[in-house]
């Protein structure tokens, strides 16, 4: 990403156009800068994160099950 086109973003999520999709999330409460933080990252970047997000989910379930008696 060039950054012209970053900063193009962070104008669209700073300041969306009336109407649109991500004016409606932005309304929501949607947190756009997640979206721009993970645009700016590589695809194996974006792959750890995931990787990483779904192993810390799976050490709180087994811990939520293990407290649980589960």
């Amino acid at each position: 990403m060039t950054p012209q086109e970053k900063n193009r973003l962070i104008e669209l999520i700073n300041n969306p156009p009336p109407g649109s999709k991500l004016a409606e999330a932005k309304e929501y409460g949607i947190d756009l800068t997640l979206l721009l933080e993970n645009l700016t990252l590589t695809v194996s970047e974006r792959l750890r994160k995931g990787s990483e997000a779904a192993f810390s989910a799976a050490q709180i379930r087994r811990a939520f099950e293990q407290s649980c008696g589960g």
